[in-house]
């Protein structure tokens, strides 16, 4: 398999929308009842999808159901991750060591190897991230915010990868991406119903309009990018789509008024450049 350029804009759009959506969990008043709110509409918008397009093949059905659970445990770390960290620290340190963690194991368990240029990629992302956590006050005052962030990023990678996986083996991909969705929302709104079950209520009746906006864009979201991962190598697609980072520190800084800085301003860009040269590796 080899980038194909048609799906660039795709992804690109993609990349915005969930730049704004993390926002939209950052700025919630309880990230885990923002996750739900947000991804209870998905599992409607998931149910149609198949109505239309049908079930994909059972062997996509492991794939889907170890995809829901990495999920699941990416809500709760990132949520824990935002209620504690800033948007412009955490983001991108979590979705640049995400690309980072997809080459391994796709790699390691499916034999997708990068090129050298890739390779090359990989190593500038290093930079960036490492950039990111170079001062000493970083690393003494944001230590726990960063473990949580590279604990997004182990969660980031295993979903991507399973899901990319079962949209090869599905013959059909849309359904595929349908399935995953609904099963992804199970054990996320049962745990959350559980946790906070009276607040849960509140916040749909309070939110439901912005939950069904933002679910349908996460929706569309993630559909883009699991079709882009059957056109082309998964390291490749999950890599652009994490490009996202410059629009999270740009809304970091100018819309939650976070201090971002020239050093992360810098990191930040050099992630980009590293996540761009894997996208666009043979």
């Amino acid at each position: 398999m080899t980038f194909d350029p048609s799906v660039l804009g795709l992804v690109l759009l993609a990349v915005l929308l969930h730049a704004i959506w993390n926002t939209i969990i950052k700025t919630g008043r309880n990230g885990l009842l923002m996750f739900a709110l947000v991804k209870a509409p998905t599992m409607i918008v998931g149910s149609i999808v198949m109505a239309f397009v049908g079930f994909p093949s059972i062997d996509s059905v492991v794939y889907a159901i170890g995809s829901a659970f990495a999920f699941t445990a990416y809500c709760f770390i990132l949520a824990w991750a935002y209620r504690v960290g800033d948007l412009n620290l955490v983001y991108p340190v979590a979705r640049g060591s995400a690309p980072l963690l997809v080459a391994v194991l796709s790699g390691v368990l499916f034999g997708e190897y990068l090129s050298a240029f890739g390779m090359a990629g990989i190593l500038v992302i290093g930079a960036g991230i490492t950039a990111f956590t170079y001062q000493h006050e970083t690393l003494t005052q944001h230590f726990q915010d960063l473990l949580r962030a590279f604990g997004v990023g182990l969660c980031i990678a295993s979903y991507t990868v399973l899901d990319g996986m079962g949209a090869r083996v599905s013959q059909n991909v849309l359904g595929s991406s349908a399935m995953a969705t609904v099963f992804s929302c199970i054990p996320l709104i049962i745990v959350t119903y559980a946790l906070r079950g009276k607040e849960l209520g509140e916040a749909l009746r309070r939110d439901w309009k912005i939950g069904i906006v933002s679910g349908v864009l996460m929706f569309v979201t993630y559909a883009i990018v699991i079709y882009a991962m059957t056109l082309t190598k998964m390291t490749h697609a999950a890599a652009l789509r994490e490009t996202s980072i410059i629009f999270a520190a740009l809304i970091g800084m100018f819309v939650l008024k976070e201090p971002l800085g020239l050093r992360r301003i810098v990191a930040a860009s050099v992630v980009a450049i590293g996540i761009i040269m894997i996208a666009l590796s043979g």
